[in-house]
């Protein structure tokens, strides 16, 4: 009798310059996520969008058994994905909606950047400047 296959977790180490390392682990501390997570995030999102054009990602996921996740096609999806106010429901599919951000976050947006609060859900454009 054959023994049953396990898959383990693999890590992998990244070498980061000193003020690198304690800039990523205050951001993740600010998430109250762990530095591994968003490590983990940030690398699938990158290779997730090159999915839509490139032949060995697709390959390359589809070989690994790695499901195409459902917010690759919306223009915020990235590090917004931790601000939006419907980040659960986007993450399972279930909404067509863009970046609404999170009203606690008002404290952290900066000031020229303050018209995300306006966002619907249907645009992430900025607002035309007078011109």
């Amino acid at each position: 009798m054959g023994a049953a296959s396990v898959q383990a977790d693999k890590i992998v180490n990244v070498r980061l310059s000193e003020s690198e390392h304690t800039l990523l682990k205050t951001y993740c501390a600010s998430l109250n996520r762990s530095m591994q997570d968003v490590l983990r995030d940030f690398a699938l999102m990158q290779i997730q969008k090159q999915h839509f054009c490139c032949r060995l990602v697709r390959s390359l996921m589809e070989e690994h058994g790695i499901e195409q996740d459902p917010r690759v096609s919306k223009p915020c999806y990235g590090y917004a994905c931790y601000y939006c106010s419907h980040a659960e429901a986007c993450m399972a599919g279930e909404t067509d909606l863009l970046y609404v951000p999170r009203h606690e976050i008002r404290e952290l947006v900066a000031e020229e950047s303050a018209y995300i609060f306006e966002f619907d859900g249907s645009s992430i454009e900025a607002p035309a400047q007078p011109g």
